[in-house]
């Protein structure tokens, strides 16, 4: 049998209709759908068909073959490129397909006006006001207006993004949004064209409302609830659904896995699930060496998963790992209910690390 039969991702269209819905309800200003990372990992399509069903007003995406190929399919929405281009021929096809290009500075532009050839070119301004990424600084007021003077671009945007919109109290945000305030009202006492500020996304259009200034990116929320609660209801767009292949009968005193690390205490009935690493299930990021906070946060992650332990759900049940995940299959105590082999389990994966083959109902 193909493994796309024993595993695979289950994506919800209703789902991402309803969270598309509920956040454009919510948010007094036009949506630009983020659809990055295959849609955030349900399907770039299906992803902005969601959005469209929402009544987003543009497209944006992070590479330029994800632009291209919403053009391929047929959507004639504006499309924003996130992430500046260093490939001429590239560049000349996506000014050719309309798409809205970013640009981060003046070398950025200069390499722009060179390879467009005299075709006009669509462009929204990034400002780096504490993200640390793509764009000019906040305080470089003399290149943004080098750059709105002596470059013929059609200015149709100006955005920054939020580096921790995640957070529990309304700080660098506040300070991000304020730094961005700051430069756009500049600009525009000196009568440059800024056109649409944007800078909120999901977590912050969703907890901060003062950031939605003429327009909101929203991404992540599309499929499914955020780190922080939000005043809107969102559903679980997607899960995984793994068969069970076998069961196994572990008495007490009974090794596990590689190694033998895990001896059972008890006599337990187990399932044996086509689920592993190599699907994306069980799998921690490795701490962050920028600071004491941070490689504590980690400590939590892997504190918490250690006590409270990874786990399937068949029929509303949680059914616990028992030792540890392998590689594609894993061991899941069933106790009362017992899954029989053919039977499907639910996961919850990252969906932006999850290669599984999809399925939509």
């Amino acid at each position: 049998m193909d493994r796309k039969e024993l595993c695979y991702l289950e994506v919800s269209r209703q789902a991402l209709r309803h969270n598309a819905a509920q956040v454009a309800d919510f948010v007094k200003a036009p949506v630009i759908a983020v659809v990055k990372c295959d849609g955030y990992g349900v399907g770039l399509e299906e992803a902005a068909r969601a959005w469209e069903y929402g009544g987003a007003t543009m497209f944006a995406v992070a590479e330029p073959e994800e632009a291209l190929r919403l053009r391929e399919l047929g959507f004639g929405e504006d499309i924003l490129l996130l992430s500046p281009v260093a490939d001429g021929a590239v560049l000349e096809l996506l000014v050719k397909q309309g798409v809205i290009l970013t640009v981060t500075g003046l070398s950025c532009a200069q390499f722009y006006l060179r390879c467009a050839r005299g075709r006009p070119v669509r462009v929204h301004v990034a400002v780096d006001t504490g993200m640390g990424r793509f764009g000019f600084r906040w305080t470089d007021r003399e290149g943004l207006l080098a750059l709105y003077q002596r470059f013929p671009f059609q200015f149709e945007g100006i955005f920054s993004h939020f580096a921790a919109a995640f957070e529990k109290r309304y700080r660098r945000t506040r300070r991000q949004l304020e730094r961005f305030l700051e430069i756009t009202d500049f600009l525009g006492a000196q009568g440059c064209p800024i056109g649409t500020r944007h800078i909120a996304n999901s977590c912050a259009a969703l907890r901060f409302p003062d950031t939605w200034l003429d327009a909101v990116r929203i991404g992540s929320a599309l499929v499914g609830p955020l780190c922080r609660a939000t005043p809107v209801p969102l559903l679980p767009a997607a899960a995984v659904q793994a068969q069970v292949v076998d069961r196994k009968l572990l008495r007490r005193g009974d090794c596990t896995g590689y190694a033998s690390v895990c001896r059972v205490r008890r006599d337990t009935c187990a399932a044996v699930v086509a689920l592993g690493h190599v699907d994306g299930f069980g799998m921690l990021s490795g701490p962050d060496r920028f600071g004491p906070f941070q490689f504590g946060a980690y400590l939590f992650r892997l504190l918490r998963r250690r006590f409270r332990g990874e786990y399937v759900e068949f029929q509303g049940r949680r059914l616990p790992l028992v030792g540890r995940v392998g590689s594609q299959y894993t061991l899941f105590a069933a106790g009362e209910v017992c899954p029989l082999p053919g039977e499907y389990v639910t996961a919850q994966v990252n969906l932006l690390q999850c290669r599984l083959p999809r399925r939509y109902v």
